[in-house]
């Protein structure tokens, strides 16, 4: 499972195995871009770096944090343009993307969904079993979307048994 958190100055990658009941991190950084560089070579950078570690790695699944609203319409442009250049990636190695609102993953992660940002780390520190603090925030909140996509994929399967339990025992009940 790769985790993606996109930004142009700074997109947080972070890898998991495992499911939901038993996640372990096998990764995880932060991709940086040059303010300097023309806005086409940042996405271009964040697409390479990203479809290099999917091509290293082989994750099954790519999660990415939806784009929120954001007061500032230059800064939502960078941020969907990232999340462009992510979903390019995956869909470059033809892997399913799950899509994640902030409010969902940090429900997910924290229980919450207002939760700041530091209190995401700490839950993900506490998930994972971190010896180490991840960081920037981009790197916990990347892989607090990987955790998210592992919880729901975890339901899915519980919920794809029960209906296969429910429809044995009505075929059977005939």
């Amino acid at each position: 499972m790769l985790g993606v958190d996109p930004g142009l100055a700074v997109t947080g990658w972070a890898l998991l195995a495992g499911d939901a009941s038993g996640p372990r991190l096998l990764g995880s950084g932060a991709l940086r871009t040059r303010p300097r560089e023309p806005r086409a070579v940042r996405l271009h950078s964040i697409a390479r770096n990203l479809a290099a570690l999917i091509a290293e790695h082989h994750p099954a699944e790519v999660a990415v944090e939806q784009q929120f609203v954001a007061a500032n319409v230059r800064s939502a442009m960078a941020i969907g343009e990232a999340r462009a250049a992510a979903l390019i990636a995956a869909a470059g190695a033809a892997l399913p993307v799950f899509e994640y609102s902030p409010t969902t993953v940090k429900e997910s992660v924290a229980g919450y969904g207002g939760a700041p940002k530091e209190q995401v780390r700490a839950m993900v520190e506490l998930q994972l079993g971190l010896d180490e603090t991840p960081s920037p925030l981009d790197v916990s909140d990347a892989i607090a979307i990987a955790l998210t996509r592992l919880a729901e994929a975890r339901l899915d399967a519980r919920l794809a048994a029960t209906r296969v339990a429910a429809n044995r025992q009505v075929g059977g009940a005939r």
